[in-house]
């Protein structure tokens, strides 16, 4: 069989970077670093790739001389490189591949004023503190022109006026074997007051093992209109978010009880309970039969 040059091994590895668990986008790099074996082919190639990982995660990173921390979304990208932090209005370059950021420059002028985008980051700071602390958040207007990324996108929004909420919360846990992330889009469409949700939940645990918990939620929910009141119609919106949230989680430990009790149990074979871990790489050398005689005695 062909052997496949370093760009087709690049575009097909890349994949796996698409895929990689929370907090471990770093160690599948490294693989595949090991896999192409041509660091000026993966330097020149894998750009592209990096921006789709970092946009789909809600990648978050510093502005230069500042302790503002935005998240990269398809939502806020003018092109592979460049974004917009709507709280700072400052446009800026990201480097994907070396996950750095440099030439911030002020945007404000293309932007102008929205207070109901104020607003509905000032609710949502609030619900960060609340329910994900530590957690990121980003709020967009819908613009289709000023970013034609997400427009042409397989799962571009319907909505043609409104606004994109982001909030991501990862949490990285090497040292005990596991990481995860809850990850939130939220479109308030203002033309017809209606909000929908997509939500991914992502957990790895890994000791002696590789387990993936992997949830994907698609919701919505009409919002009363307070268009005259700003301040209220955020609230609305955050009142829905929770309500919706809540159900989800609650969605979850019910499938969670489920497995538990039913599906996890119908897949144990019926065996004495050793109370001790396995080697799974000395399996081969165990005397199953003896050892189990051994506890039973």
């Amino acid at each position: 069989m062909e052997e496949l040059s370093s760009l087709d091994k690049v575009l097909k590895a890349g994949e796996f970077l698409k895929v990689s668990p929370p907090g471990e986008i770093d160690d599948v790099f490294n693989d595949i670093r090991g896999l192409v074996n041509d660091d000026i082919t993966l330097q020149q190639e894998i750009g592209p790739i990096l921006s789709e990982c970092n946009t789909a995660q809600f990648h978050s990173t510093t502005l230069p001389d500042s302790e503002s921390q935005v998240i990269l979304t398809k939502y806020n990208q003018l092109n592979d490189s460049d974004f917009i932090d709507f709280q700072t209005g400052m446009k800026f370059s990201f480097d994907h591949l070396r996950m750095k950021t440099s030439d911030a420059v002020d945007y404000n002028e293309h932007l102008g004023e929205d207070e109901f985008r104020d607003e509905l980051y000032a609710q949502g700071e609030e619900y960060l503190s609340e329910h994900f602390v530590g957690g990121k958040l980003g709020v967009f207007p819908i613009n289709k022109e000023l970013f034609p990324i997400y427009s042409e996108s397989p799962d571009a929004i319907d909505a043609q006026e409104g606004y994109v909420i982001c909030i991501i919360n990862n949490k990285y846990s090497p040292e005990n074997f596991y990481n995860g992330r809850w990850q939130a889009t939220w479109v308030f469409d203002s033309t017809s007051n209606t909000l929908t949700g997509h939500l991914k939940i992502n957990i790895h645990y890994y000791e002696d093992g590789n387990v993936q918990l992997n949830v994907e939620k698609k919701v919505s929910e009409p919002i009363e209109d307070s268009s005259s009141d700003l301040q209220q119609l955020s609230v609305n919106v955050f009142t829905a978010i929770k309500k919706l949230e809540k159900q989800i989680q609650l969605s979850i430990n019910e499938n969670y009880q489920t497995l538990s009790e039913s599906t996890f149990k119908d897949l144990r074979r019926k065996l004495p309970l050793t109370r001790s871990k396995i080697d799974w790489l000395k399996i081969a050398n165990y005397n199953i039969g003896e050892q189990l005689g051994n506890i039973n005695h």
